[in-house]
C-alpha cells in the first residue's frame, strides 16, 4: 500500500519547466502543458514519431511522443493546453519528456498565465510608460510620426511578440522590448551629452521594430507571415515609417534620417541590415536593440540551470556556454529548496 501511494505521488509531481531539465528531475511527470510545436518526424528505420515542445511561462521542453494514434496531430495543436502523461528521460546529456498519453484539460480549472510568458509590466504600465516617452520628444515632426505610426498600429504594437523564439517571444514582447531599447538608449544619451539627438533616438527605439506587427502573424500561435518572409521587418518598418514622414510634410533629411535607423538597426548586412549604422544616432539604437536582445536571452538561458551549473550552448550568442555562480541565490524557489 505504501508503495502504491509513492507512486502516486512521484506522477502526481508539479514541476515547472525550468526545473524539469536537471538530473534530479528524471522521473514520472503528469500534469498539464502547453504544446508550444508539434511536428511529425521519423526515426532511422522509417518509424512515424511526434517532435513536440512543451511549454509553461518559465520555458520549453523537448518531448516524443513514439507511439501516433488516430487524431493525435489535430490533438497536439500548438497554442493548446493538454494533460500530459509520461516520464523525463535523459537523452545525451538533455533532459526530455517521453509521453505516452495526453487528453484535454477543462480550461475552467486551468490558470493559463501559467502557461504563457508575459512582460514584467502590465499593459497599461506599458502603454503609460511609452506615452511618456513619446510626449518627451521636443521636436513636433518628429512627435508627429511617431504618434501616427503608433495610432495606426496601436493594437498590434502592444501586443504582438517581440519574435517567434529568440527574445521577448510572448504577448506584449514586442512593446516591452521596443521601452526596454529606448530606456537603454536614453541612459546613453544622458551619459555622453551632445553626441546625439534624443529626439531621434527616443523616435528610433521606440519604432526600430515597427514592422513585426506585419512580419508576425500575432500574439497567438506567431509565425512568419508571408510579407514577413519575403521583405522581413527591417524593410517593413522603413517603409512603414517613411510613409508617414511622406504623409506628414517631414522635410527630406528628417526622412532620411529616421528612415536610416529603422534600416540600419540590425548592424550588419549579415543579420539583415539593409545598410550599417551611418549616424551616431542609428548607432546607439543598434547598440540598445542588440543589449536588449542579447540580455534577455541571458536571463531566459539562466533560468534553465541552478547555480553552480553551465547553460546549454546559445546559438543566438555563438554559441557560448554561460555559468551560473554558486553564489546566485536570485531564484526564491531555488533559495527555499537548499533551506528545506
Amino acid at each position: 500500500m505504501k508503495m502504491d501511494q509513492m507512486k502516486l505521488d512521484e506522477s502526481e509531481r508539479d514541476l515547472r519547466v525550468k526545473d524539469m531539465k536537471s538530473e534530479e528531475a528524471v522521473g514520472p511527470v503528469r500534469q498539464p502543458f502547453l504544446i508550444k510545436s508539434c511536428e511529425q518526424g521519423a526515426s532511422n528505420i522509417g518509424k512515424p514519431y511526434l517532435n513536440i515542445s512543451l511549454a509553461d511561462e518559465t520555458g520549453v521542453i523537448d518531448a516524443r511522443k513514439w507511439e501516433i494514434k488516430p487524431g493525435d496531430l489535430d490533438l497536439f495543436r500548438p497554442n493548446t493546453i493538454l494533460m500530459i502523461d509520461g516520464t523525463i528521460i535523459r537523452y545525451k546529456g538533455k533532459n526530455q519528456v517521453k509521453i505516452n498519453r495526453a487528453s484535454p484539460v477543462d480550461m475552467n480549472t486551468i490558470d493559463r498565465s501559467r502557461f504563457v510568458p508575459h512582460a514584467p509590466l502590465t499593459s497599461q504600465q506599458l502603454k503609460d510608460q511609452v506615452v511618456a516617452l513619446v510626449e518627451s520628444i521636443v521636436d513636433p515632426q518628429i512627435k508627429a510620426v511617431v504618434k501616427g505610426v503608433m495610432n495606426d498600429t496601436w493594437k498590434s504594437y502592444s501586443t504582438y511578440p517581440a519574435a517567434v523564439t529568440v527574445h521577448q517571444a510572448y504577448e506584449t514582447g514586442l512593446i516591452y522590448h521596443s521601452l526596454c531599447v529606448c530606456k537603454i538608449a536614453c541612459a546613453i544619451v544622458d551619459l555622453y551629452p551632445g553626441v546625439f539627438h534624443r529626439d531621434y533616438v527616443v523616435a528610433g527605439t521606440l519604432l526600430h521594430d515597427i514592422g513585426k506587427v506585419q512580419e508576425l502573424s500575432g500574439p497567438v500561435g506567431t509565425k512568419y507571415t508571408r510579407i514577413g518572409k519575403l521583405e522581413s521587418h527591417i524593410q517593413i518598418g522603413a517603409m512603414i515609417v517613411n510613409r508617414k514622414c511622406l504623409e506628414l510634410g517631414l522635410d527630406q533629411e528628417k526622412t532620411d534620417l529616421l528612415t536610416h535607423i529603422i534600416l540600419s538597426h540590425h548592424g550588419l548586412p549579415e543579420y539583415g541590415s539593409a545598410v550599417r549604422p551611418k549616424t551616431a544616432d542609428a548607432f546607439l539604437v543598434h547598440l540598445a536593440d542588440d543589449a536588449d536582445a542579447k540580455i534577455n536571452v541571458i536571463e531566459n538561458a539562466m533560468k534553465t540551470v541552478r547555480p553552480g551549473e553551465f547553460t546549454d550552448r546559445i546559438p543566438w550568442m555563438d554559441n557560448i556556454e554561460l555559468y551560473r555562480p554558486t553564489f546566485d541565490g536570485s531564484d526564491p524557489e531555488k533559495t527555499a529548496d537548499k533551506q528545506e
